[in-house]
């Protein structure tokens, strides 16, 4: 056994390599660790100084499945790579490693490098072939021996699963009890889990669901469960993450459910990358419905996933009422390919919207087809306001028993989160004074608990207090008496400011499933809504469409025929509406729609302009853009800026040779408002 052992060896250190997988296993599986360590005895005895042996022990509680993480595992390769490593001590082949791969560049550096690999039995010379051999076949049995573990572990862990006996996470409102899970004991905790849910029907959005959350001051708890049985519990800020977890989580269904996640790898920028993927229910592993009490039936449990994707907007879905102010957004449908319709919007004001069906598009060719939104929605709008008028007195009183039912969630979740203040202020008062007085290391310290305490009782009731006044979780007579008056006029809660478009959407989708529009062209030009009820009764409405913005031939050719002739765009448009020419729209021509029809039916990319100026001043006596420039030195966008600020009134008229001049009456006083602000400017100019 010795013989394979040279004076070169021992000239180099012996590494005796230590690992253990887990921390566990490190604490209770003593033994072995001990006989790892006692490779150093082994070394020393097959001719290794005390002073050559180094034990690497950096690894202990750390997989061998990967070299990830193994610092003690890189230190002995890079020790084998420089040559200063004359034998590997370990006291099997699964200690260095659990991975073919790793194994098998291990045993290359060993067999350049001439390092022996020593065990409990045997040594082995990497360079002879019946060694190489038994160590390759013994790193192989290694990795398989872990893979048979894990199936045996894997197949206990998913038959329990299917019985519903394996013990999972159990999320906060729940606890581990004799019949499995059950509720937790804690009201505060009970309490604050099924207000979650009963407001996520009322929000549209699980972001408005944080966002009340945020502004009426709730707090949802956490409960961490230790190892050796004890448990603490703590209330936080509720934040989008902990919320889609509680709202996804069919276990507060009172379902038994594992193996909804899975790992899965994939290739990118040539590295390996993990991520994690949700399966769908029927992929489970197990599924075991009315397993334990839940906080909300299955069914509603399968609406809210179905309202969440629906939320997330992605295409055919309807997406979550969003801000804008188009009001069809995500229930219209197109009545000629049956796709839904986005919505456009232009300007800056975002007042201005239309309808776009995009479905031909997929296809190759252009958009299906356009409709203004602002008459589609005023339509959709009367109907809705007309059509839902409930009895007053039962819908004062079902709103006013909603109301008051949410306020009273809200006050019992406050109340809860007081009583738990006041017991650790009290209980943290008697243990200070239990405390022998003249102990005043323990008295000092329980002083400070009991201040603590007594602080955060104090920020509790000013944050009850403040929420009272401004969140109206105790409603006065005031308040029943308002919304009882706004249960009795839905129309003025419709169309008041405070309504934003976000909240109109979310009272449409409530009473409306669909709506299907379909483009009219004879005998005159219409759109037809076809408008399906929640309740699956269908009206329907016509609504006139603008008429085609194509101008018509002869006014085409006659603004080619101006603009040819060195006619100014205003003077053409003047021209064309003398001559009774409307534009598509049967509307007068304007400068700017002359301009369009220049610039697309013509090669003049500038306007004509003529050679001969305009004079200072009108005979008159109003002056003209030159003129004032002239009167108070000033540049022409200032003198512009005095037209649009209203500071000066002007006239647009026709001057001489010039068509649309602008001439401008300024008598002694506006004269002095106007020297007084080209002098402000000359100063900031000056200044600058």
């Amino acid at each position: 056994m010795g013989g394979k052992i040279e004076a070169h060896h021992l000239e180099r250190q012996a590494y005796v390599y230590v690992r253990q997988s887990t921390t566990r296993q490190v604490l209770e599986n003593a033994e072995s660790t001990a006989r790892q360590y006692a490779l150093a005895d082994r070394a020393a005895a097959l001719g290794w100084t005390r002073e050559s042996i180094c034990i690497i022990d950096s690894d202990l509680g750390h997989s061998g499945t990967s070299i990830q993480g193994r610092i003690g595992f890189h230190r002995l390769t890079e020790a084998v790579a420089r040559g200063e490593a004359g034998a590997i001590f370990a006291i099997e082949v699964s200690r260095l490693a659990r991975s073919s791969q790793d194994w098998q560049r291990l045993l290359s550096l060993c067999a350049v490098a001439r390092v022996v690999v020593v065990d409990e039995q045997s040594t082995y010379d990497p360079n002879g072939s019946d060694d190489k051999l038994l160590l390759d076949f013994k790193g192989t049995m290694s990795e398989a021996e872990l893979h048979w573990l894990r199936l045996r572990l894997r197949g206990a862990q998913i038959s329990l699963a299917k019985r519903g006996e394996l013990r999972i996470s159990a999320p906060t409102g729940y606890v581990w009890g004799r019949r499995g899970l059950e509720k937790d004991p804690d009201e505060a905790v009970r309490s604050a889990i099924g207000l979650i849910f009963e407001r996520f029907p009322i929000e549209p959005t699980a972001g408005a669901l944080l966002r009340w959350a945020h502004g009426a001051g709730f707090e949802v708890p956490t409960r961490r469960c230790f190892s050796d049985g004890t448990s603490e519990l703590s209330f936080g800020p509720l934040y989008a993450s902990r919320l889609k977890d509680i709202l996804r989580s069919p276990i507060y269904a009172g379902a038994y459910a594992y193996g909804r996640r899975c790992q899965t790898k994939a290739i990118i920028d040539g590295e390996i990358h993990t991520a994690c993927r949700t399966k769908a229910p029927e992929e489970w592993t197990a599924l075991i419905q009315d397993a334990h009490e839940g906080y909300v039936s299955w069914e509603t449990y399968l609406s809210n996933q179905e309202r969440m994707r629906e939320n997330a907007a992605r295409r055919p879905n309807k997406g979550a009422p969003r801000e804008g102010q188009a009001l069809l957004v995500g229930v219209l449908l197109c009545g000629l390919c049956g796709r839904r319709m986005r919505v456009g919007y232009t300007g800056s004001s975002g007042k201005r919207y239309q309808y776009v069906c995009v479905g031909a598009v997929d296809r190759g060719t252009k958009a299906c087809w356009t409709v203004s939104g602002p008459a589609i929605d005023a339509a959709v709008e009367d109907l809705l306001l007309r059509m839902i008028v409930p009895s007053e007195l039962e819908l004062s009183l079902a709103v006013e028993r909603e109301v008051e039912a949410q306020a009273a969630s809200l006050r019992a979740q406050w109340k809860l989160r007081l009583e738990k203040a006041e017991y650790e202020a009290r209980r943290a008062e008697r243990r200070y004074k239990a405390v022998d007085p003249e102990n005043r290391v323990v008295a000092r310290s329980l002083e400070a608990d009991w201040e603590s305490c007594l602080r955060e009782l104090e920020a509790v009731r000013g944050e009850y207090e403040s929420a009272r006044r401004a969140r109206h979780v105790e409603l006065s007579d005031e308040d029943r008496r308002r919304i009882r008056e706004l249960a009795r006029d839905l129309p003025s809660v419709w169309r008041a400011p405070t309504t934003k478009p976000v909240d109109r959407k979310a009272m449409l989708r409530l009473a409306i499933e669909a709506i299907t529009i379909t483009p009219i062209d004879l005998p005159e030009r219409m759109t037809r809504l076809q408008v399906q009820w929640r309740s699956g009764a269908v009206d329907e409405l016509r609504v006139a469409r603008r008429r085609s913005t194509l101008q018509p031939c002869e006014a085409v050719d006659r603004v080619c025929e101006l603009a040819a002739t060195g006619v100014r765009d205003v003077a053409v448009a003047a021209q064309l509406n003398a001559e009774h020419m409307p534009t598509g729209r049967m509307g007068h021509w304007t400068t700017q729609a002359v301009k369009k029809v220049r610039l697309k039916h013509t090669s003049i990319r500038r306007a004509p302009t003529s050679d001969r100026r305009l004079p200072d001043q009108h005979p008159d006596g109003r002056y003209t853009i030159t003129g004032a420039m002239k009167r108070f030195g000033v540049g022409e966008e200032k003198v512009r800026s005095w037209i649009r600020r209203g500071l000066v009134k002007a006239d647009l008229e026709e001057f001489a040779w010039s068509t649309g001049a602008y001439l401008l009456r300024i008598d002694q006083a506006t004269a002095t408002r106007l020297a007084e602000d080209a002098k402000k400017r000359r100063k900031t100019t000056a200044g600058l």
